[in-house]
């Protein structure tokens, strides 16, 4: 379904060319979840802009392919991209608060999308002028009063002319992946969607998800910080680091039995209610700045409890230890 080979997103910035992304590869099969793992700027969510095609200025995808369907979407125009954005490839945004329209009622933002990409079509023959319009906005409003019911919104033609600061957080979620499923894509880019929801919300969220997914086929992109999320939802796991994905492999074999370190120091660091006075643990360090890292060696070497002389120049490419299942360390060149 989708392939990237060697994506480098860089910025160029007063301190030097920061690279957000550095050379990745990621396999997203059809009906998967894939969930994209790790520290706030390892990366993450860049990767899912580069799909999109929107990274921000001054950033750039300087090397790399990603194939949609054997596709390459870098080389497809502006207008290509536009007709695959939210029909074939949708994302559900990380902040629900300021990607809705705080100035247009939530089930126009969701009736949008499907005006954008002439979802809703109607016989040639039927209607004419403005009565071809009123019918056209009619089929548009039972569809998104659909769409609301399908991710759980209550009274949802009441809700549909309700604006997005008259909505709970977990209610503007909602809204998102309601826009996101308009046009029932073949991928779903989910960006942190369960941020800062409380657990509960956090749980319908996940379930809500795989819903889709199940019953669907739909694709997914999950990106999240939480490694415990992503063992119950994900059925592969990509771990990533300073721009590089330092692991990945079936979801079992990466939680049950870790190979890379970082993996080990995030799983660590989950708290469990089972221990007592025990200091939680943290892996030591901060993720390193991007303007400065160096082309070789390994950039969890000054963070690293099992680091050797050798991580500092070593090239370490992503290497395969089991079916499936690659790392990218030292200890198994």
């Amino acid at each position: 379904m989708l392939e990237i080979k060697n994506l480098k997103v860089t910025f160029e910035t007063d301190r030097g060319i920061v690279k957000a992304v550095n050379g990745i590869d990621i396999t997203l099969k059809r009906g998967e979840i894939l969930g994209l793992v790790g520290e706030s700027g390892s990366g993450k969510s860049m990767t899912l802009l580069s799909i999109l095609g929107i990274v921000p200025y001054p950033g750039k995808i300087v090397e790399g392919e990603i194939l949609f369907e054997g596709e390459d979407l870098l080389k497809k125009s502006a207008q290509e991209m536009r007709e695959i954005r939210g029909k074939d490839i949708a994302m559900i945004f990380q902040d629900p608060m300021t990607t809705l329209n705080p100035v247009f009622p939530v089930g126009e933002q969701i009736r949008e999308s499907l005006r954008v990409h002439n979802i809703i079509k109607l016989e040639k023959s039927r209607f004419f002028g403005s009565r071809r319009e009123r019918e056209r906005r009619k089929k548009e409003y039972e569809k998104v009063v659909e769409l609301m019911e399908k991710v759980g919104i209550s009274y949802p033609k009441r809700r549909y002319f309700s604006y997005p600061h008259q909505f709970s957080g977990g209610m503007q979620q909602r809204a998102i992946i309601a826009i996101a499923l308009s046009c029932n894509p073949k991928i779903l880019l989910a960006d942190e969607p369960t941020t800062a929801l409380d657990v509960t919300i956090q749980a319908q969220i996940l379930d809500l998800l795989r819903q889709i997914n199940e019953k669907n086929g739909t694709s997914i992109i999950f990106v999240t910080h939480d490694l415990a999320i992503a063992a119950e939802f994900c059925d592969e796991i990509a771990v990533m680091y300073a721009g590089q994905i330092v692991e990945k492999g079936p979801v079992d074999k990466v939680i049950e039995e870790p190979k890379h370190p970082y993996t080990k120091g995030l799983l660590k660091s989950i708290p469990k209610i089972t221990r007592k006075k025990e200091k939680l643990y943290a892996i030591p360090g901060n993720v390193p700045d991007l303007a400065s890292l160096s082309p070789k060696g390994c950039p969890f070497y000054e963070r690293c409890e099992e680091a050797v002389e050798e991580c500092k120049e070593a090239e370490l490419p992503l290497i395969e230890v089991s079916d499936g299942e690659f790392v990218r360390c030292i200890k198994y060149l």
